[in-house]
């Protein structure tokens, strides 16, 4: 297989750059957050509602650890809350406060900066047709993970 057709790689490749690309306009404006914390803001300012933390597990595709750190650190800086839920001991229920709001309305047009440049050298029309063929592939990925 040509270096060209190396898909995982040049995917892989894509999320580092833009990763660091997004971490860079964050630090260099001063906020206090990482993306992928600014993803957990992002999914759960859209939720509206409280947030069992295996919900956000999933949509973050991360371990549980992992999002256990994100949830504390986010929380130390008063951006959510975390309780137990009434219901059940063991399930923990994730909120954005007011404080997290505020955040994320600061930072929202950086994110936005953020995807306008993955797409800045292609027209619409490709725009359209990478995602549908990234959706795809999701997808595919996906079934073949949660088949084990």
């Amino acid at each position: 297989m040509s270096e060209c057709q190396d898909l995982g790689r040049l995917l892989a490749c894509c999320g580092h750059l833009g990763r660091q690309y997004g971490e860079n306009l964050l630090r260099q404006r001063g906020y206090d957050v990482t993306p992928v914390q600014t993803r957990m803001l992002v999914y759960l300012s859209r939720c509206q509602s409280e947030v069992n933390q295996r919900d956000l597990e999933r949509e973050l595709r991360l371990r549980p650890s992992t999002v256990n750190g994100i949830v504390s650190r986010l929380e130390e800086k008063g951006y959510i809350a975390r309780r137990t839920s009434p219901t059940d001991g063991r399930v923990r229920l994730v909120s954005l406060t007011d404080a997290g709001c505020g955040k994320l309305d600061a930072f929202r047009f950086t994110l936005e900066e953020v995807n306008r440049r993955f797409g800045a050298i292609l027209t619409a029309e490709e725009q359209e047709q990478l995602g549908g063929l990234l959706s795809r592939i999701i997808t595919d990925l996906e079934n073949e993970v949660n088949k084990v």
